[in-house]
């Protein structure tokens, strides 16, 4: 049979024509066109050629095709698509430009990663071919589903019993990733409008003028039409969608890294997100708290901007939260951050990288409505000038540090009142020229070493060597000329008697709260809150049929204290139990958060919380007078 003509039966006509007029390469004779003398002379020239040679043959000897007529179809076809590729450019440009309507979102912008999200719960985006796999980290709030129901135990071989403790060695595997659209272009439909989401990134040089480049990402949102609302309305859908799943959560903010913050878009970061804390969880007296929440609802309403600026008057409004630790000064300003809907932005004035430049411009960049939170102001370690003068003096041969000079009182007194006297007794002007023209000389010596030492540093890798934020950068950046305003300052304190005078002065801080330990009244009411909340909300550990466990310690199936009286308790009863934990709690002597830590330990048995709290009072406060930090009874 030969293979030739079975071959030729399948070809068009014109093909046929021109393989009859086409001689076989297998034949004797020298190779008749100029295509096969080519191949010849550049074959004995180079072996990749050569290779080439043997398959041109083997195409034509096997196949009994003329190798030139099929490099020329490969050639059409490579061409055809090209300009198909063209043509396809030319036409999609056209339609782009007079047919189709584009938004442009910037990854830096916070309205990316709500698109993102919102794009990752659309259908056909699953569906699609093409995406991009990314690994969810949720934290412990956002785990709502039953997870305790999947979850394996460990049974641990302890004695005469069996404990069952969680293992969460498959929790990983359980986590699904989250699908968003590759790079490139991905289409969908949403609310019957077809849109097309096109991503890319570019490479775009710092606008500093100092740095390297940095890849961005851009997201080209665009869907057929003349109106450019359907691509809005996509918006709203996807920030709605955002406000549903956060609406009964805390946002909190923190500075980005200095490298990041270079963009003014790119100031701060989400580092959180917490669910909103009840207002009735704070300890605090009723009418000191609900001043506060009256004060800062009358500040947030609508009006009154106008009202602040037809007087003259910055819109802002700050607040001082003072008392000892653990008594609910950070936990009040959290309360109030979820009672109004706003968003925590925190900032250290301890951080290194954080300058006096840094700080007024994280404050321009924040939102309209916002709670600015500065935690331990007292502990921040603010430059005052007086300090400056000390660091002159030490420095000027007494031979001590400035640091020992810092932190003795006695001898700042002692230098300054020698400081007086020598100033009393220094009557002739040129005694007093040449003690200026000493301390300007000094001023310079201490700037020239800063320089340096910040200018040696740049050299590194490690972080700059950056001075603490001055009295005077805090204030300005509080109520300065180009302050932001609209915002909630909020200063924490243990120490207000520490703080200057500039710092809490009215204008900068209107309303000062104090915090106190608790008291009976107030430790009554912090059991009742433990127990109530489990009592009214059970977490059911498991969808099962109940069984019935033996009593063990430490289980997750326990459901009987160590005495075998049950924990469900009525409301008269956790009432009773309450009222008696608070009378055996001493005036002022404990913190709420130590109550607290105290009953989480005992956070299913109530009544043993009860009978361990006297062993536990009396403890607390002989360790407390003997200023221990070993704890005897937990």
């Amino acid at each position: 049979m030969d293979i030739t003509k079975m071959s030729k039966m399948g070809w068009p006509p014109f093909l046929q024509a021109m393989n009859s007029t086409a001689q076989p390469l297998n034949s004797s004779s020298s190779f008749p066109g100029i295509m096969d003398t080519f191949l010849v002379s550049a074959g004995q020239a180079s072996p990749l050629l050569q290779l080439f040679l043997f398959f041109y043959r083997f195409v034509g000897a096997q196949l009994g095709l003329d190798p030139s007529l099929l490099l020329t179809l490969l050639g059409c076809l490579w061409g055809l698509s090209k300009l198909f590729d063209q043509v396809y450019a030319t036409i999609d440009n056209f339609l782009h430009t007079y047919f189709r309507c584009t938004i442009y979102v910037s990854e830096n912008d916070q309205i990316y990663s709500t698109l993102m999200q919102f794009l990752s719960e659309q259908q056909d985006i699953a569906t699609n071919r093409h995406l991009t796999a990314q690994t969810v980290f949720k934290s412990a709030w956002d785990e709502e589903e039953d997870q305790a129901d999947v979850l394996a135990t460990n049974t641990v071989e302890d004695g005469e019993d069996s404990p069952k403790y969680l293992n969460f060695a498959s929790d990983a595997a359980r986590c699904n990733p989250r699908y968003v659209p590759a790079m490139g272009t991905t289409g969908f439909w949403h609310d019957r409008t077809y849109f097309r989401v096109n991503r890319k990134r570019e490479s775009l040089q710092s606008t500093n003028g100092w740095g390297g480049t940095k890849d961005v990402e851009e997201l080209k949102i665009s869907c057929f039409g003349r109106s450019i609302d359907p691509i809005k309305q996509l918006l709203a859908d996807a920030k709605t969608a955002y406000f549903l799943d956060t609406r009964h959560k805390t946002t909190i903010y923190r500075p980005r890294i200095k490298e990041s913050r270079r963009d003014a878009w790119s100031m701060w970061q989400q580092v959180a997100r917490r669910p909103i804390r009840p207002m009735r969880t704070v300890i605090l007296e009723h009418e000191e708290k609900h001043d506060v929440l009256r004060d800062i609802n009358e500040y947030l309403h609508p009006g009154t901007p106008k009202w602040y600026a037809s007087r003259g008057i910055p819109l802002r409004r700050g607040y001082l939260f003072h008392g000892p630790p653990g008594t609910g000064k950070t936990s009040f300003s959290f309360a109030l951050a979820g009672v109004f809907g706003i968003d925590i932005y925190v900032i250290s004035l301890q951080d290194p990288t954080v300058s006096e430049e840094d700080l007024a411009v994280l404050f321009t960049r924040l939102p309209r409505r916002c709670v600015v939170l500065l935690e331990d102001i007292d502990t921040a370690g603010l430059r005052r000038p007086n300090d400056e003068e000390d660091e002159e003096e030490n420095e000027d041969g007494t031979g001590e540090k400035a640091g020992e000079a810092k932190g003795k009182k006695t001898e700042k007194a002692e230098k300054k009142e020698k400081k007086k006297s020598k100033n009393a007794k220094d009557s002739s002007d040129s005694d007093t020229d040449s003690s200026e023209e000493d301390r300007k000389r000094r001023r310079k010596r201490r700037r020239n070493r800063r320089d340096r030492e910040n200018t040696s540093n740049r050299g590194t890798n490690n972080i700059l060597t950056v001075e603490s934020i001055s009295l005077s950068g805090l204030l300005n950046a509080i109520d300065g000329v180009a302050s932001h305003e609209g915002r909630i300052l909020i200063m924490t304190t243990n120490k207000p008697e520490s703080l200057d005078e500039a710092l809490i002065r009215p204008g900068r801080v209107d309303v000062q709260v104090g915090f106190k330990n608790a008291t009976s009244a107030q430790a009554s009411e912090l059991f009742y809150r433990m127990y109530e909340m489990s009592r009214n909300k059970p977490v059911p550990m498991s969808k099962t049929k109940p069984t019935a466990p033996k009593p063990q310690n430490g289980s997750i199936h326990s459901l009987v204290d160590n005495k075998g009286k049950k924990t469900t308790l009525s409301i008269d009863e956790l009432k009773t139990i309450s009222q008696e934990f608070g009378q055996l709690i001493p005036e002022g002597m404990f913190s709420p958060a130590e109550i607290q830590g105290f009953l989480l330990k005992r956070k299913k048995s109530p009544r043993k919380a009860l009978e361990d709290a006297s062993g536990w009072i009396e403890a607390t406060v002989k360790q407390k007078e003997l200023k221990s930090k070993v704890v005897t009874v937990q």
